[in-house]
């Protein structure tokens, strides 16, 4: 139940009661009051107390008003030390500054904040807005007298560096009411929004806003229509985020759904969060009803239609809508070119067709990377493809030559983890192992591929899963079989010497995996117990690496 929803329930209530019934339920929650919360219930019965003079608060405004003018000017600030923190790995080290205050920053601080909060109490919203409006826009200077050099602080950081304690979150939404207090239209959207852009106000919902202060805010509903005016206007992730709460905030899923429509071309994630409004109420015919409009009118290149579409093809499935079902599969695929979305196309009765042209217009696509120029405007990125990411979906088509061919002349053995001929040749002995149980070694390395090609717990389908899924319908001949495991013994030979042989102790792992999958495919294909005979046989080769031994016992079967 929203702050809407709630405050309606609340008057209606009140409007059926008594005074005297009033009188009661006030006395009752007064009795029932926590002690440690028994003053701030006395102060809320109280009304505005008016100050004697306006002599002390000018003089306190005017005080703060030349401690941030220090501030700003660097007359006051913090000193800092930074030294070099190492961790466990070589490479793992990084730099850490230690703080001191030796201005009474902290202390100064806590003190404004207080002020502020003092003049939003007493309902001096102008005086309030200002005051925070000056304390949360100051940078804090920080010198390291060591080498004489000047870093800048935001307020944010000074808490994460515990040189002030501060309640952020009661600092957002006082400053935000405050400013809601004096102004009015577009200007007071236009303020909330810059102060929900800031790190401080992150995760902050309007309406949170509407629950705090001295009193009850007026004019919410035509604020509302105001806020959502200005967010159709506004691009970008936050402004579409804000619109969908508003929406839903204003008129439910029906007034979601009537923005989506309206401003899909700026917004395109408005209809990301109706169909997963819609999915998460259970109401799948309604989801599947407006992911399809959306698929219908969103440009394909968007990486947002293939989210879309997937929500769309999950109320398929409760539906058991098996047309609906294809159409979405396909078309995620062209909006958002992930090998989950390429491997599930095998689900499809007509399967070949569509994964081969599948692959096809994935050849087309841009290479750049797909977060260049969104960082803030995610909802608008454009689908694009990696080389490598390209040559992952050759080797899922079939085109197991072209692959084979391109690795050869690869000749890295070290830093496989970022190559590509790391995920390639673990692909090639999974796919020749005729074992139809995945063993220990088998999903160490399904589980590195999984890592590697960002496969998520979002997915329905596990890497695991849609592999076998895929493989049962791969077909190999006798020649491929024998070119292929004759490289990857050749490859799994100088990958060993290059790790072990080159004492790269962390890593004798990863042969011990390689070398165990290998002896089990060529077990699973007929050779007389392979696994033991390839595991000693490198063994040998490395008999005094106990270490690199003592690896292949934590791939033994129980």
């Amino acid at each position: 139940m929203n702050y809407n929803e709630f405050m309606k329930a609340v008057d209606e209530k009140l409007s059926a009661m008594s005074e005297v019934e009033k009188t009661e339920w006030i006395h009752n929650m007064a009795r029932t009051t926590n002690e440690n919360q028994r003053i701030i219930f006395l102060n809320s019965l109280a009304k505005k107390q008016d100050h004697c003079t306006d002599i002390p608060i000018k003089k306190e405004i005017k005080e703060l008003e030349d401690w941030c003018r220090k501030i700003e000017d660097a007359e006051i600030y913090f000193e800092c030390s930074g030294y070099e923190e190492y961790g466990e790995g070589y490479w793992d080290s990084e730099y850490t500054y230690e703080y001191s205050d030796i201005f009474g920053i902290g202390k100064e601080l806590s003190k404004a904040f207080q002020i502020a909060e003092g003049l939003l109490f007493q309902k001096e919203y102008q005086q309030a807005a200002a005051v925070y409006d000056l304390l949360c826009s100051i940078t804090f200077s920080a010198l390291d007298s060591d080498i004489e050099e000047w870093s800048e602080l935001e307020l944010e950081e000074l808490v994460e560096e515990k040189l002030v304690i501060l309640d952020l979150k009661r600092i957002a939404l006082n400053m935000m009411y405050a400013k809601y207090q004096v102004t009015e239209g577009e200007e007071r959207a236009a303020a909330l929004y810059r102060y929900l852009s800031w790190d401080m106000c992150k995760n902050i919902k309007v309406e949170e806003m509407f629950t705090i202060g001295p009193e009850e805010l007026k004019g919410i509903d035509r604020f509302m229509e105001d806020w959502i005016s200005f967010l159709k206007n506004t691009e970008g992730d936050l402004a579409g985020g804000l619109l969908s709460e508003a929406c839903i905030y204003q008129g439910g899923i029906s007034r979601l759904c009537e923005a989506a429509r309206e401003v899909w071309a700026r917004h395109p994630v408005l209809y990301q969060h109706a169909c997963k409004y819609l999915l998460n109420e259970k109401k799948e015919f309604e989801c599947v009803k407006l992911g399809m409009e959306a698929i219908s009118i969103l440009p394909e290149k968007l990486i947002i239609r293939g989210s879309i579409t997937d929500l769309a093809a999950k109320a398929a499935v409760e539906l058991e809508n098996t047309d609906i079902i294809n159409q979405c599969y396909e078309a995620a695929f062209y909006s958002e070119s992930t090998l989950y979305h390429y491997l599930r196309l095998f689900e499809l009765s007509d399967y070949r067709n569509i994964a081969d042209r599948a692959v096809q217009h994935a050849k087309t696509l841009p290479e750049n990377s797909m977060w260049e120029g969104y960082h803030k405007n995610k909802q608008m990125m454009v689908n694009s493809l990696s080389k490598e990411h390209k040559k992952l979906l050759r080797f899922f088509n079939g085109e197991f030559d072209y692959i084979y061919e391109d690795c050869k002349k690869d000749g890295t053995t070290l830093g496989w983890s970022s190559n590509f001929k790391g995920t390639v040749v673990p692909l090639f002995i999974l796919l020749l192992d005729k074992n139809k149980k995945v063993t220990k070694a088998g999903q160490r390395l399904i589980d590195e591929i999984e890592y590697r090609l960002g496969f998520t717990e979002d997915h329905t389908k596990s890497f695991k899963d849609q592999f076998l899924g895929w493989k049962e319908k791969v077909v190999l001949r006798n020649e491929q079989y024998e070119k292929y495991i004759a490289w990857l013994k050749e490859e799994v030979d100088k990958r060993t010497e290059a790790v072990v042989g080159g004492n790269h102790r962390k890593s004798y792992y990863k042969a011990a995996i390689l070398i165990t999958a290998l002896g089990e495919t060529l077990e699973s294909n007929g050779k007389l117990h392979g696994r033991m005979v390839t595991i000693e046989h490198y063994k040998k080769i490395h008999p005094r690496k106990r270490a690199f031994k003592a690896e292949f016992e934590q791939l033994n079967e129980e």
